[in-house]
């Protein structure tokens, strides 16, 4: 009798059911003692955030006592100045720069000074003269008579004279200074040439000789010799008259080198030019 067809199906199917692995038997057995693998988790689809800038605030690193700061490295103070920072004799290779500049300041006044100084003398001749024309003006326009006053330089070689004064009044009217020579070698200087007011006047000249011996007598170079004389006069309701005063070297050898320098007056009778008046023909 033949098998019913179903039988070989049943029987595959079976096979393949107890072949086919259970859910359990899939996975493996894990050992008892092994840690469990982390399991990477799943990526969430986060919603992006944009991030704000933050703007930081610039510190200022303040100084500590040992000389270091707070902040950023590289933060420094551009005001301060470190410690060992160079001097202005290191940075001019001068040891003595302020000394240098001191020096210098210095002479720079000294020849303020002497301007100040030279300006001062002209000033005070200026004012002088202006006294002796307040007078003339005061006591009547060209009042009185016309007086030339000037000097002769008759003095000897031993003596170069370097500085000469001449003083009216009690005014300065004259003052004169020169170590060249030049003044030395002039003949005659002119000192004052105008009408002075009718009546008694006084004039004084100072003259200052340097010593010019040689040989023996070469050591006078160091020495300076002052003369002055004192000469009274009087001035008329007109006329005019030169009043020269000659520097001369009086004594002899007996005479201390002092003591030699010395001064006369002359007076002159004149023109209006100025030239001397013969005294035959000449009255006061």
């Amino acid at each position: 009798m033949p098998r019913p067809p179903t039988l070989p199906r049943a029987l595959a199917a079976a096979c393949l059911l107890a072949l086919a692995p259970t859910p359990g038997a899939a996975a493996p057995a894990k050992p008892a003692d092994a840690q469990p693998e982390a399991t990477p988790a799943k990526p969430t689809a986060a919603k992006p955030t944009t991030a704000k800038p933050t703007t930081a605030k610039p510190t200022t690193a303040k100084p500590t006592g040992s000389g270091s700061t707070t902040g950023t490295a590289d933060a420094v103070d551009p005001f301060s100045q470190p410690a060992s920072a160079p001097s202005n004799a290191a940075l001019t290779g001068q040891a003595g720069g302020n000394a240098r500049e001191s020096e210098i300041f210095g002479d720079r006044l000294d020849g303020v000074e002497a301007e100040v100084a030279a300006l001062k003398d002209k000033i005070f001749r200026s004012k002088a003269r202006l006294a002796v024309l307040r007078d003339t003006v005061m006591s009547g326009v060209m009042a009185g008579g016309r007086v030339v006053v000037a000097h002769r330089n008759l003095m000897s070689s031993g003596f170069r004279l370097i500085r000469a004064a001449v003083i009216l009044d009690g005014a300065q009217i004259y003052a004169r200074s020169d170590d060249t020579g030049a003044l030395d070698q002039e003949d005659e200087l002119p000192i004052f040439d105008g009408n002075l007011p009718p009546g008694p006047h006084e004039v004084t000249i100072e003259l200052t000789y340097q010593g010019q011996g040689y040989g023996a007598f070469s050591y006078l170079k160091g020495y300076t010799f002052k003369s002055a004389s004192t000469h009274s006069f009087a001035v008329g309701e007109s006329g005019q008259f030169k009043l020269v005063s000659k520097g001369f070297e009086r004594g002899n050898l007996t005479t201390e080198m002092k003591d030699r320098p010395a001064v006369e007056w002359q007076t002159v009778n004149i023109d209006a030019a100025g030239a001397p008046v013969p005294a035959a023909s000449g009255g006061k």
